[in-house]
């Protein structure tokens, strides 16, 4: 079983009513040390939260349940009700996950190299997001 993240605040998980499967999961991380983003947003990193773990199981993807876009509410939501800024990054390969964030208003302020590895050893290129304002 994976572990939560360092400073794993609130976490929401999509089933299935019939089955009881997982259809998909997110969690939201608060306290982002990122002084870029902080500056960016004007906020301190004590009120900087990130969307973590977002995933929309293959099985529930296309069937228009909208599960991104329901879980992406649920942490804009606590974030906000927290006078937090939400924030997220994702590969920069990520197409259809980039595709959803602009839809829902979401704006790219960063690109960098991962602070995470791959595996194989490999630093892949990110891009970092702002939640809309009022979200």
């Amino acid at each position: 079983m994976a572990q939560r993240p360092n400073g794993c605040a609130a976490a929401w998980v999509a089933h299935d009513d019939v089955t009881g499967s997982i259809l998909g999961h997110v969690c939201v991380v608060r306290g982002v040390d990122d002084p870029v983003v902080a500056l960016l947003t004007g906020v301190s990193t004590d009120c900087l939260a990130s969307v973590s773990r977002l995933f929309v199981s293959p099985v529930a993807r296309g069937r228009g349940l909208g599960l991104g876009t329901s879980l992406l509410a649920a942490v804009s939501s606590w974030t906000s009700a927290r006078d937090c800024r939400l924030m997220l990054d994702v590969v920069d390969v990520g197409t259809s996950a980039i595709r959803l964030y602009e839809r829902l208003g979401w704006r790219l302020v960063d690109r960098r190299q991962a602070d995470w590895v791959t595996p194989q050893g490999e630093r892949l290129p990110v891009r970092i997001y702002l939640a809309p304002e009022g979200e």
